[in-house]
C-alpha cells in the first residue's frame, strides 16, 4: 500500500465559536470562509485534491422550516452545565434562511461541494455537539447523530466519515458513532503532548511551538479498525497565519512537508485538517501556502507514489484490504 494523503475540514460556519467569540467579532472570518470556499474547491480539483468536509447538521438545511422536524426531542437535546455551547436557543435570533443568516445555514456550498469530485460530505454531528461537556449524556450524543443522518439523506447524502467537534472522543462514543452507521472518524492527534500534559496554557505553547518544529514526531500511520469503524487520526493541523509569527511561516509548511515526505516513504497515512474560516481571512496567502502543500504533493504522487484519498475512500480501501486478507 502507497502512502496516502487525507485532507478533511471542519465546516461548522459560526457554531463552533458560539463559546469563544461575539458574531461580530468572528464574522468576517466566517464569511470571508464562504467566500473561499469555491476557490478552494478549484485548487482542490487542480491537484486532484481528495477531501472530506464534516459538516454540522444544521447548514444542510435551506430554511429553519426544513431543518425544525429534525431536531431531537427536548429531552434528548444537549444538557450542558455551560449553557452558552447549547446551540439551540440562537435560533430565536438569527435569521430564517441562509439569506438571512450566513454564518448559520449553508445549503448552496454544501451542495456546490457534493458536486464537486473526489469531495465527500461527512458529518461534524448535528449540533456541533461535544462529547466531553459535563452534563451531556450518551443517549443525548446517539440521538444528535440519528439527526445528523436523517438530515443528511433528505438532502440525498449517506453520511459515513465523520469528525467530533474539537477531536472530543471517547470509547463509549465511538460505540454510538458505529452503531449509528458511521465507517470511518478523525481521533485527535496521538502524542505525548496530548497524552501526558494537562497544564492547559503549557499544553497550548506546546503545541503552538509544534507547528513549527518536530516536538511530536512524524505522526504517519497505519489506520486501524475498531470494530468496524475506521480510525482516521488527525496528523496534523493546517494552522492559520498567526500575524506575530509570520516569520515562521516557512517552518510551518517545511514542518508538513516533511511529515508528507515520511508518509509517503513509509506507505504511512498522513491526515491534514482545518476549518475553511481559518482561511476567512489573509485568504490568498493561504491559498499561497496550501498550492505550495500541494505541488509537494504532486511530487511524492510521482516519486513514491502517494494518493489523496477523503477518508470514506481510506476507509473502504482499509476494509477491503482487510477482507482480503481474512
Amino acid at each position: 500500500m502507497a502512502g496516502t494523503l487525507i485532507v478533511s475540514l471542519d465546516f461548522e460556519l459560526f457554531w463552533g465559536m458560539l463559546d469563544c467569540s461575539t458574531l461580530e467579532a468572528y464574522q468576517d472570518h466566517v464569511l470571508g470562509g464562504r467566500k473561499a470556499i469555491p476557490q478552494l474547491l478549484q485548487i482542490f480539483e487542480k491537484y486532484g485534491i481528495h477531501a472530506t468536509w464534516a459538516t454540522v447538521g444544521f447548514q444542510f438545511a435551506r430554511s429553519r422550516e426544513e431543518l425544525e422536524p429534525f431536531f431531537p426531542p427536548e429531552a434528548l437535546r444537549p444538557t450542558y452545565e455551560k449553557t452558552e455551547l447549547n446551540p439551540y436557543p440562537w435560533f430565536d435570533t438569527i435569521g430564517r434562511t441562509e439569506a438571512e443568516a450566513p454564518c448559520f445555514f449553508a445549503a448552496s456550498l454544501v451542495e456546490q461541494i457534493g458536486k464537486t469530485p473526489g469531495q465527500e460530505i461527512g458529518s461534524h454531528t448535528f449540533c456541533h455537539y461535544y462529547c466531553r461537556e459535563k452534563g451531556q449524556t450518551l443517549e443525548q450524543f446517539a440521538a444528535d447523530l440519528r439527526a445528523a443522518r436523517a438530515m443528511g439523506a433528505a438532502q440525498g447524502y449517506d453520511l459515513q466519515s465523520i469528525v467530533l467537534p474539537r477531536n472530543q472522543c471517547e470509547p463509549e462514543y465511538v460505540r454510538v458513532m458505529r452503531e449509528c452507521g458511521f465507517t470511518a472518524y478523525r481521533d485527535e492527534e496521538n502524542d505525548w503532548i496530548h497524552e501526558k500534559i494537562k497544564f492547559r496554557p503549557l499544553l497550548r505553547g506546546l503545541r503552538l511551538l509544534d507547528v513549527y518544529l518536530p516536538l511530536t514526531g512524524q505522526g504517519g500511520y497505519t489506520p486501524r479498525n475498531e470494530g468496524g469503524i475506521w480510525n482516521l487520526t488527525g496528523s496534523r493541523m493546517y494552522k492559520p497565519i498567526f500575524d506575530r509569527l509570520r516569520f515562521l511561516e516557512g517552518w510551518k509548511l517545511r514542518r508538513i512537508k516533511c511529515q508528507m515526505l515520511h508518509a509517503a516513504q513509509n506507505d504511512l497515512t498522513f491526515h491534514l485538517w482545518w476549518h475553511p474560516h481559518n482561511i476567512g481571512i489573509h485568504t490568498q496567502a493561504h491559498f499561497a501556502q496550501l498550492e505550495e502543500i500541494f505541488r509537494y504533493y504532486l511530487e511524492l504522487k510521482q516519486r513514491y507514489g502517494m494518493r489523496s484519498l477523503n477518508m470514506g475512500e481510506a476507509a473502504r480501501e482499509c476494509q477491503h484490504r482487510q477482507e482480503e486478507q481474512t
